[in-house]
């Protein structure tokens, strides 16, 4: 018998007790927050004191900005997010850091959040954030619209969760991440989110991102990016 799934928690991100609510039940996933975080700041071609702009896209409370603004140590940023609850946590959080960040108003289910973007970025990053628009056409076209923002040389990564090849899987991931030595983060729920791996790599592609890659993936997430223009690694430490 196919284990019954409780239906998912309404997500209101403009709703401050929510936002408050969701914010405590992260404290049980640090460690795979920390091993995701990590995973992104590893895609970075920068070296720790080398000065540049990024962008984080559905910023939230600012948790792997404070990650990043630690490790590269003249890096600015400047976090994107809808949510007045957590444009406030962010802010909060990264006070140390004032002078390097700035954190701006923008509900990405339309084009008009480019607007308080100044500038271009040589990185652009988000995590968890970007399938909460559930629409496909609407993540094609945010894909589209981030690319002018990036300068020559530069990455968009984007550590998010997509859709399995088929909804089939869901039972799948289930099962397999319930084995605790097999190391998964846990999948209580399956939601068909919008994108596969290859939908996303397709519409990075569309919008001028080359190469576009998936640079790992573990059953229903994945890390996956574009650059812009030539690639350049730094020399080895």
């Amino acid at each position: 018998m196919q284990q019954r799934v409780p239906p998912r928690e309404p997500e209101n991100w403009f709703d401050d007790s929510f936002v408050a609510d969701w914010l405590v039940r992260q404290e049980a996933r640090v460690s795979e927050r920390q091993r995701q975080f990590a995973m992104v700041r590893s895609v970075i071609l920068r070296a720790p004191d080398e000065p540049f702009r990024y962008v984080n896209i559905g910023a939230g409370d600012g948790w792997l900005d404070e990650g990043l603004l630690g490790r590269f140590t003249r890096a600015e940023a400047l976090l994107v997010d809808g949510s007045p609850a957590m444009i406030a946590r962010a802010r909060e959080r990264l006070a140390r850091y004032k002078g390097r960040f700035q954190v701006v108003d923008g509900d990405l289910l339309g084009p008009r959040w480019r607007d308080a973007i100044p500038g271009s970025f040589d990185l652009a990053v988000s995590t968890i954030a970007i399938h909460n628009l559930e629409d496909p056409l609407r993540i094609r076209d945010l894909y589209a619209e981030v690319f002018p923002l990036m300068a020559e040389g530069s990455l968009f990564v984007n550590l998010d969760y997509v859709r399995g090849a088929s909804n089939e899987l869901g039972p799948v991931f289930r099962w397999a991440s319930a084995d605790p030595d097999a190391g998964f983060s846990a999948v209580r729920g399956y939601r068909p989110f919008a994108g596969t791996v290859d939908e996303h790599l397709g519409w990075l592609r569309e919008a001028g991102f080359a190469p576009a890659e998936c640079f790992w993936k573990e059953l229903r997430i994945a890390m996956f990016g574009g650059f812009k223009g030539p690639i350049r690694v730094p020399p080895a430490p």
